[in-house]
């Protein structure tokens, strides 16, 4: 057995964005595509039938979804002058680190070498990224990523599908993830679209770009979603 965490929408006009819910499931190991959706459907079985979770939609490579795998952030644009680039790749090349970065050149590399590019794991500690001439703190939630993935999610035609699902989940984000990056900055395709689904029901989208910039930098992350992370 294994656990995950089903990210759930917060609805109505408390702060709280979204809830958690971890989930023990089966594990299928194996690298196969194939493999990680047996465990994806596993796990959402384990959320129907122990926590009551119906819709759940599994935002990864290895969902069972076509929406799901659209928008991970290895497939997920985002328009930066003019031109797109992969969510993923935008967020490695953002980053900056004590001894180099941001990497922009990684920008312009698939999502998965800019993920794999050596100067990530060789440059020093992550001390924050830099996003069109802008710097951002390692804020837990909301954060850079949060900005960067809702940003690329508003610009696709899909969103608002978003909207017929009670829970988003990512097969990746695992429990060792979690205990390594507690109190820190750190990236969950999952964690933003249900902070996405959340704000869409309290503001309009241009005003949720907004919103999630400004928290951001100033850094108000409520207390309540800092216990996990």
């Amino acid at each position: 057995m294994t656990a995950r965490i089903i990210f759930r929408p917060k609805q109505g006009e408390e702060e709280i964005l979204f809830t958690e819910e971890l989930v023990e499931f089966q594990w299928v190991p194996g690298l196969a595509i194939s493999q990680g959706r047996k465990s994806v459907i596993n796990l959402h079985e384990a959320a129907i039938s122990k926590h009551g979770i119906q819709r759940i939609l599994e935002i990864s490579t290895r969902s069972q979804n076509e929406l799901g795998i659209s928008l991970s952030a290895f497939n997920l644009q985002v328009s930066i002058a003019g031109r797109n680039y992969p969510v993923e790749a935008v967020y490695q090349a953002s980053k900056v680190f004590q001894n180099g970065g941001p990497f922009l050149d990684l920008m312009s590399a698939s999502a998965l070498d800019s993920k794999k590019d050596l100067r990530l794991k060789n440059s020093g500690e992550l001390i924050g990224f830099r996003f069109e001439n802008q710097d951002w703190p390692l804020t837990t939630s909301p954060n850079f990523y949060d900005y960067l993935y809702i940003r690329a999610l508003i610009e696709n035609v899909n969103r608002r599908k978003l909207l017929q699902f009670d829970a988003f989940s990512d097969i990746a984000f695992n429990q060792n993830t979690l205990n390594s990056k507690v109190g820190k900055s750190f990236n969950c395709q999952a964690r933003s679209a249900a902070i996405y689904v959340s704000l869409l029901g309290k503001m309009d989208e241009d005003t949720i770009l907004k919103w999630l910039v400004s928290s951001s930098q100033e850094m108000r992350v409520q207390p309540d979603q800092l216990d996990l992370f």
